[in-house]
């Protein structure tokens, strides 16, 4: 749900079944450990981290969780943001260009999609001469209840 280029990043998850097409469309082998891992993972309406993904499916190996973690952050069915504590996380949410606030108390994380740096990131290559590929921003603070 998009209001002013603002969107909770848990109201519009994609489904286990639609990730599974994404995945096969991109040549990625379905195995039953991996089917488990996009289960779980899509069943987060929090940011997660793999190890904590790990403790989840502790019959899964820990090779297949962190390689799905990628494959699916690959194809942008997860996106892989940084806590405050500079420690990775993943978040499900709808594909595309998106930036972040997170609570750095209870880790409720909003996604919206409006840019607020893309004329500073076009600005900053062409004075640099650089060849810019990509962007993130995650902004810190407290959630409202958190306040």
């Amino acid at each position: 749900m998009v209001v002013s280029g603002i969107m909770d990043a848990t109201l519009t998850p994609i489904t286990p079944s639609e990730a599974l097409t994404v995945l096969a469309g991109h040549g990625y082998r379905m195995t039953q450990p991996r089917r488990e891992v996009i289960e779980t993972v899509l069943a987060q309406t929090r940011p997660f981290t793999a190890e904590q993904l790990v403790q989840l499916l502790p019959e899964i190996s820990r090779a297949t969780v962190y390689r799905t973690l990628e494959i699916m952050a690959s194809v942008d069915i997860l996106t892989r943001l940084l806590q405050s504590n500079g420690h990775p996380a993943y978040v499900v949410g709808e594909p595309g260009h998106r930036h972040h606030l997170i609570c750095s108390n209870c880790g409720h994380v909003v996604a919206f999609t409006t840019c607020p740096v893309e004329p500073v990131v076009n600005e900053l290559g062409r004075s640099h001469d650089f060849a810019i590929q990509g962007h993130s921003l995650e902004i810190f603070g407290l959630c409202h209840n958190c306040r």
